[in-house]
């Protein structure tokens, strides 16, 4: 990547993920090549709430966050979200958005906003492993989790970066 390129962390979190009563959260830190940290997270919206909406979802609205096409260096500790973009989507694709065996692929919905925000910036995906001390991904963790838990959105900008959006 280049020196103009923006580093992301993205987190999702999932209390009772998958039930009935599951509330999930998204969170996201941008570092922009002019020195800006953007800190976004919200709750996820729906009745289908899992860790991995919350995944997809922190890793769209990072990419969402810029307006205008930029280069990324996105990093997620979701071996779905990494794997995903990095081996799986180009099969889903080729096979009209299926899975092996014409199976029904998981997060439609969520995995065609990836593609077209994947056409729109040039991004390199990251693994890193949850947990391990990562501060990047400890503060999305944070973020992610907070917002599953209270339902409530949070955006910090320090640093005013034009590109960035609201």
């Amino acid at each position: 990547m280049t020196s103009n390129t923006y580093i992301a962390y993205v987190d999702g979190a999932c209390i009772n993920n998958g039930k009935a009563n599951a509330r999930g959260g998204w969170g996201a830190i941008l570092h922009s090549p002019q020195g800006a940290t953007l800190e976004i997270a919200g709750p996820l919206d729906g009745e289908r709430q899992t860790n991995q909406r919350a995944e997809l979802t922190a890793a769209i609205m990072a990419l969402k966050a810029v307006s205008k096409p930029a280069h990324f260096d996105l990093t997620s500790d979701s071996d779905y979200v990494v794997k995903g973009i990095n081996e799986w989507m180009e099969g889903w694709k080729a096979r009209g958005w299926k899975k092996a065996a014409n199976k029904p692929l998981d997060n439609l919905d969520l995995w065609l906003e990836v593609d077209r925000l994947l056409a729109f910036h040039q991004v390199k995906v990251n693994w890193v492993k949850g947990h391990s001390g990562h501060t990047g991904n400890e503060k999305a963790n944070t973020l992610a989790e907070n917002a599953a838990m209270f339902q409530k959105p949070h955006r910090v900008l320090t640093n005013a970066d034009p590109v960035v959006t609201a």
